[in-house]
């Protein structure tokens, strides 16, 4: 990758800068005990508003780890050969932690026109004892990952995905502008910072990611791929608001769906925590908004939402067939509530996957048989739930089973439904549909859910009807 322009914080100051452009606005700061930062409150106010929002002050909460969140503790038990990035280069390779602590501190705060290498250290893993200390109990579990705001842990274990990631770096270090993935929700906490090192962030609403995504492409850049800093200038000559913040020791930084983002390190060592959840108003907007986007830009999504969606399906069909019956309209449980949600967006999946020569097709998983969510799209990269094309003749003979020659379904050449009727195919052309499992098994999951909707709220089943028991 070409070198991108120089990027540096001298001379940058929060107030100047949001004084600087009437289209920025410095991010609202709440302290972790103020009674305007209680969850009810934060989480409904950042998901429905779509405004960034930082809670203050938890480096002065009674069980913030000062010796667990410190560089010499990370440098004995952090990952010893973590990948880091040259930001003049783009270039990513692994190097020892000693090695690179000391490159940091070798390293002067501003970038120079004359310097050739910047490391930053970015998507690392989070030690075990840090994962340990945020599970218990300083940090409400309402924004933790797999807390109890967080569709994604209903994803069984051999598809969960690994969220909560580590960032170490030296000012004029950055991470350019960009979405969190699949509609996600984002929280970055500083646990450690050295000579009054800080991060600033410029952040959108979430409303503006269409607006966000024009403006990109009159630069000539694309937002989802994760490749442009944006300057002071661009965003200053934007067509939406930014909210601008300086991010310091025990700041957690909440990030709404589909906000667009860059953060940039300023001054000495910082050393930052991110994790993301999965509401179900993410799942949503991810379904019906982002998926499209990231087979456009041929960007693999990771986060396995018609996967989630299904999963979580099935876990509060459990919790609904186990309620006892409500007295009232007025008692229904929420989780009823999402189900009823959970249900609509599963529909609009099965609309997308059914085809009428299902039941001929072959089946990766037989019926009654769980099916691992394992499989993508070998073009654009989107996950694969139900329905794909698949070639098993344009692969290298290596990937066949060494006895037989023949492959497994669903371990050839593999295109999504989208990318196929785009006119995309393999070399032979000859491709076959293929479905991860039986469709009846889909139908009946989904009927179940109706059925356990209907014990709790008996008019619910005039709008939606049994599909299993008839033809589609």
């Amino acid at each position: 990758m070409p070198p991108h322009p120089l990027i540096t914080t001298l001379g940058w100051e929060i107030n100047a800068l949001v004084a600087s452009s009437p289209n920025f606005h410095q991010v609202e700061r709440v302290h972790f005990t103020s009674p305007n930062a209680k969850v009810g409150v934060i989480i409904p106010k950042v998901e429905r508003d779509g405004i960034p929002l930082i809670i203050a002050g938890w480096n002065r909460h009674p069980r913030w780890p000062k010796s667990l969140f410190h560089i010499d503790w990370l440098r004995k038990n952090g990952d010893q050969n973590p990948t880091v990035r040259n930001v003049h280069n783009w270039a990513d390779f692994k190097i020892s932690m000693d090695e690179f602590i000391k490159k940091l501190r070798a390293t002067p705060a501003y970038a120079s026109p004359d310097e050739h290498e910047r490391l930053y250290g970015k998507d690392g893993d989070c030690p075990a004892a840090w994962t340990e200390w945020l599970a218990q109990g300083a940090i409400p579990d309402e924004l933790l990952f797999h807390g109890s705001n967080d569709f994604l842990k209903y994803l069984p274990d051999e598809a969960k995905v690994q969220t909560l990631m580590c960032y170490m770096g030296i000012g004029d270090t950055f991470t350019p502008f960009h979405k969190d993935l699949c509609a996600s929700s984002g929280q970055n906490l500083m646990c450690f910072s050295e000579h009054s090192g800080s991060a600033f962030w410029f952040m959108t609403k979430s409303s503006a990611a269409p607006r966000v995504a024009a403006y990109f492409h009159q630069l000539g850049q694309e937002v989802d791929l994760e490749t442009h800093v944006v300057t002071i200038e661009e965003l200053a000559k934007a067509p939406f608001d930014v909210y601008i913040a300086e991010q310091q020791l025990g700041d957690l930084v909440l990030v709404p769906p589909r906000s667009c983002h860059q953060v940039v390190n300023k001054g000495g060592i910082t050393i930052k925590t991110s994790w993301s959840r999965m509401s179900l108003n993410g799942l949503q907007t991810a379904l019906w908004h982002e998926l499209p986007i990231y087979h456009r830009v041929c960007r693999q999504e990771i986060y396995k939402v018609k996967s989630n969606i299904f999963h979580a399906l099935q876990h509060f069909t459990r919790l609904a067939q186990d309620s006892p019956e409500p007295s009232d309209s007025n008692s229904r449980p929420t989780s009823t509530e999402n189900l009823k949600r959970l249900v609509c967006l599963f529909d609009d999946i099965l609309a997308a996957e059914v085809s009428i020569s299902r039941d001929s097709m072959p089946h990766v998983a037989q019926p009654d048989t769980p099916h691992t969510d394992n499989l993508h799209c070998d073009f654009c990269g989107a996950d694969i739930f139900q329905s794909f094309f698949e070639c098993d003749s344009c692969l290298p003979t290596s990937s066949s089973d060494g006895s037989t020659g023949i492959l497994p379904f669903g371990d050839g050449l593999v295109l999504c439904p989208s990318c196929y009727v785009e006119g995309r195919t393999c070399q032979c052309g000859e491709m076959q549909p293929v479905q991860c499992r039986p469709f009846s098994d889909l139908l009946e999951i989904r009927d179940r859910a109706i059925r356990a909707i209907q014990r709790i709220d008996n008019d619910y089943i005039e709008a939606h009807g049994y599909l299993s028991e008839r033809p589609l």
